[in-house]
C-alpha cells in the first residue's frame, strides 16, 4: 500500500491538525481534507492507524488497544512541534479522536466524523463472520474519480478486525471515557450513512457532558462524507469550527 504513506503538510499559522482515517483504509483517505485545511494555514498530519498502510496480514494481529496506542504516539509526536493541536478523524478515526480528547486535556478541539456508537445491520463490517481467520475480498477495480485516487484500502481484509472495531466502540462510547472530554467537539454524521448508524451522533453527544458540542448532520454524503460530492460542506464546517477555537 505504497499510496498510503503517512503525509505531513506544513502550515504557517503555528497550529496543527492530526487526521485519522477509517478502518481498512489508510492515510490517503484524508488527503483532500488535509489539503483544504492546510490552505487555511494549518499544518496537517495524515497518519495510518495501527495495522494499516502495510500488509493485509497485519490486521490479523492488530487490536483495539494497538489502535489507541498508535493514535497516542501520533498525537504526542505532533505535539512536540506545535503548541496548538486539533484532532479529527472519520469512522474509526473519529472514535480515536474522542479517545485522545479524553486523555489529553490540552487538545484544542476535535472533529469526529461518522464515529459509530452502533453499526448498521447487514453491512460488510457488521456481519458476524463465523470463520475469524477469513479474508474478505474488496477489489479496488471499478472506483472512479476521487474514490479511485484516494480511497485506497486493503483488497484482502482480515475480518477479525471488525471484532476489534466493536471492542473499540465499547471502550470509547461509554460515559466514563466521554465524560472526560472537555475540549470543544464537532460531531459530523450524514443522515444516509450505511455503515455507522446515524443515531450514533445523538448517543455520543449525550455522553459529552463536559464539552461544548456542535452537531452537523447533512442529509447526504454517506459514511465517507470526506469523499462525497458534498465533501466541501464538511470541510468548510471544519474550518469554521477550527477558526473559532
Amino acid at each position: 500500500m505504497k499510496a498510503n504513506y503517512q503525509t505531513y503538510l506544513q502550515g504557517d499559522n503555528g497550529k496543527a491538525v492530526l487526521l485519522m482515517h477509517g478502518l481498512t483504509s489508510g492515510a490517503a483517505q484524508m488527503i483532500p481534507m488535509a489539503r483544504f485545511i492546510n490552505d487555511y494555514g494549518y499544518s496537517v498530519s495524515c497518519v495510518n492507524l495501527a495495522g494499516h498502510g502495510t500488509y493485509p496480514e497485519d490486521l490479523n494481529k492488530t487490536t483495539a488497544e494497538d489502535m489507541v496506542l498508535k493514535a497516542k504516539y501520533d498525537y504526542e509526536n505532533l505535539r512536540k512541534y506545535h503548541d496548538t493541536v486539533y484532532v479529527g478523524g472519520i469512522s474509526t478515526g473519529g472514535l480515536l479522536s474522542l479517545m485522545l480528547a479524553s486523555i489529553y486535556p490540552e487538545i484544542r478541539g476535535i472533529v469526529s466524523i461518522a464515529a459509530p456508537a452502533k453499526l448498521v445491520p447487514g453491512s460488510f463490517i457488521s456481519v458476524d463472520y463465523a470463520d475469524k481467520s477469513e479474508f474478505l475480498i474488496r477489489p479496488l477495480e471499478g472506483k472512479t474519480g476521487i474514490f479511485k485516487k484516494y480511497h485506497i484500502h486493503y483488497e484482502r481484509i482480515a475480518v477479525r478486525i471488525f471484532d476489534e472495531l466493536r471492542r473499540l466502540m465499547d471502550i470509547v462510547v461509554n460515559e466514563a471515557v466521554l465524560s472526560e472530554v472537555k475540549c470543544p467537539v464537532l460531531l459530523i454524521h450524514s443522515g444516509n450513512d450505511d455503515i455507522a448508524e446515524p443515531g450514533s451522533v445523538d448517543i455520543i453527544s449525550n455522553m459529552l457532558v463536559k464539552s461544548e458540542v456542535e452537531v452537523f448532520q447533512p442529509s447526504t454524503g454517506g459514511h465517507l462524507s470526506v469523499r462525497s460530492e458534498d465533501r466541501e460542506h464538511v470541510f468548510r464546517k471544519t474550518i469554521d469550527f477550527l477558526g473559532t477555537r
